[in-house]
């Protein structure tokens, strides 16, 4: 589930940043999107940001610390983005919330956005490289936390809270890659979706 692009404060505490470091990351994340893995070398970076190679070696020493801190920084503002939505939402009921919820984490599956194209770029770097797959493993537990204590916010069983993160997150993240194919419209898959997580939480609490 990929947001951004929400202007708010931020709750994520964040490594402070110059705004030299700033525009470095800003600088390696549109390489990313515009060219992959591939094209984002250090040289590159200098010359996309306007630097010497030198310059941008003084803030980051290699490609993998300016990967590690780009990725760190972009899951940040996903993430404060989901909780200002979340925030703004007029939702009342546990059912709007899950819908609205649901609604956000499926549009993102309609078009092929620079926010699908960093996170498929994430995605096939993390294979390769344990400092990234921590960063999303990382980011998927936090956000999954900013989800169910929304929905919820009374609290779950453990359990339940687990079994929600496991339907939740994957049908998101494939539904991205795979929503132009299926017979579904997104709001029928959203109205899917939600009963099911429904489902899961009344199954509960008739225990």
């Amino acid at each position: 589930m990929k947001i951004r692009k929400v202007e708010e404060e931020q709750p994520i505490t964040a490594q402070a940043r110059s705004p030299k470091e700033l525009l470095i990351l800003d600088c390696a994340l549109k390489l990313l999107i515009e060219t992959g893995d591939a094209g984002l070398t250090l040289r590159k970076l200098a010359e996309t940001a306007g630097m010497r190679l030198s310059n941008v070696q003084y803030y980051f020493s290699s490609r993998d610390e300016v990967l590690a801190a780009m990725v760190s920084r972009y899951f940040d503002e996903c993430t404060a983005s989901l909780v200002t939505l979340t925030q703004q939402s007029e939702a009342a009921t546990a059912e709007e919330r899950v819908r609205f919820l649901v609604r956000t984490g499926l549009s993102h599956g309609q078009e092929i956005s620079d926010m699908c194209r960093a996170f498929r770029e994430i995605w096939a770097i993390s294979s390769r490289n344990t400092v990234i797959d921590q960063c999303l493993m990382d980011y998927y537990r936090n956000f999954s936390d900013v989800m169910t204590d929304f929905a919820f916010p009374g609290g779950l069983d453990a359990q339940v809270r687990k079994q929600l993160q496991a339907l939740l997150i994957p049908f998101f993240e494939g539904y991205s890659i795979t929503a132009r194919s299926l017979p579904l419209t997104t709001e029928e898959a959203a109205e899917m979706l939600t009963a099911l997580t429904l489902s899961i939480v009344e199954g509960q609490n008739r225990q």
